[in-house]
């Protein structure tokens, strides 16, 4: 009697482990982070919202530029998933905004799954009509093929509270081709910033600010923030050519 119900609770734990494994998010599984474990969206009330996007890199910075920052990235191959799946995700790491990218691998299954349709279809009627002469019905859930792989890509992003400067930049490093502009470059000028009210724009490089020079972003950084609530000279470099601008924080 103990032996049966032992294979029985076993034949049960394999099942359920098994329906867990199929379950899995493969969005989480698949998930790289690109900023601190702590960093998480500032609402108190968090809807994550997930929209489509286009073109990774045109959408980064149109991201960057309406005040958002990037958490990390999901990219794996898969059949079919719904975007509900990536949003199950993106709201358990507190992710403001989801941009989710799919492309299917396999493009010419239409013709073949058109096939398969009308042999389910004309095997169902030999059975329910004896081969009687009937129009052949296909919906576009016969055409669903479950063979079709997908490349999934999802971005995601936290809303930033409002910036005290309103730029995202990096270290030109050495060795780049743009390698002799000294200074922070600037990737993305958030909308509506000090910084975009001032007229500093993408791809200025900030080498100085309140005459203390602009070796890396940290240094920009620590500037900033002991000069919070002030106006600061900004030196900058565009087109080869050295501007100054005052930045109200």
């Amino acid at each position: 009697m103990h032996k049966y119900l032992t294979i029985t609770f076993s034949s049960i734990l394999f099942i359920f482990s098994t329906a867990l494994l199929a379950e899995e998010n493969l969005f989480e599984k698949n998930f790289q982070r690109q900023s601190p474990t702590d960093f998480q969206s500032f609402e108190k009330n968090l809807e994550t919202k997930i929209m489509r996007g286009w073109e990774e890199k045109t959408d980064n910075i149109k991201m960057l530029e309406d005040g958002y920052d990037l958490m990390g990235f999901s990219g794996f191959g898969s059949t079919n998933l719904s975007p509900e799946v990536a949003r199950e995700h993106g709201q358990k790491i507190k992710a403001d905004m989801i941009l989710l990218y799919d492309r299917q691998v396999n493009e010419n299954t239409r013709a073949s799954a058109i096939k398969k349709a009308r042999d389910k279809v004309l095997a169902k009627q030999k059975i329910e009509k004896k081969g009687e002469l009937a129009e052949i019905e296909i919906t576009e859930e016969d055409l669903a093929d479950s063979n079709a792989l997908y490349t999934f890509k999802a971005t995601y992003w936290v809303k930033l509270p409002k910036p005290t400067f309103g730029t995202h930049f990096i270290k030109i490093s050495k060795g780049d081709r743009q390698s002799e502009v000294a200074g922070a470059l600037v990737i993305a000028v958030i909308k509506g910033s000090p910084a975009a009210q001032a007229g500093i724009l993408r791809n200025d490089s900030i080498v100085k600010i309140d005459k203390v020079t602009v070796n890396t972003p940290d240094d920009l950084i620590k500037v900033i923030r002991k000069s919070k609530g002030k106006a600061v000279v900004v030196d900058y470099v565009r087109n080869g050519k050295q501007e100054t601008v005052t930045v109200n924080l």
